[in-house]
């Protein structure tokens, strides 16, 4: 993976799809950029969303363009995050630690709003929210 690929977490997205700061213009830099990546676990949870039928094809764009697979691999590192995490009581919950796990084993760092969230996570890369408003 290109050193400058970073994955965006899907309140960014959510963002970019509703066309609200601080997602929507740092996300659509990204695209333009080629950094731009999702997850597998961002697909699943863009499509539980209420407004997915609203916006499929928008949807669907960005998730055919570089969406990270949840494989074997990654899944262990899920499963050793969550263990780890729930045994210290700083548990994240399951699609979190399956986020991690997918940017730990592509060792593609995480853009999220949820910086205090995902610290909790050892090996994770996080990158901070562009200030571009």
């Amino acid at each position: 993976m290109a050193a400058e690929a970073i994955v965006a977490d899907t309140d960014l997205i959510i963002d970019f799809l509703r066309g609200r700061a601080p997602g929507a213009r740092t996300v659509r830099d990204w695209i333009g950029r080629g950094h731009l990546r999702l997850t597998a676990v961002t697909a699943f949870e863009l499509r539980l969303g209420a407004d997915f039928f609203d916006r499929e094809h928008r949807i669907m764009a960005l998730l055919r363009a570089k969406t990270l697979p949840l494989d074997l691999l990654a899944a262990m590192h899920a499963g050793d995050i969550y263990s780890r995490l729930r045994a210290s009581g700083l548990e994240i919950g399951v699609n979190d630690s399956l986020q991690a796990g997918v940017c730990r084993r592509f060792d593609i760092p995480l853009c999220t709003g949820n910086v205090r969230h995902f610290e909790r996570v050892a090996g994770l890369q996080l990158v901070p929210i562009p200030d571009n408003s």
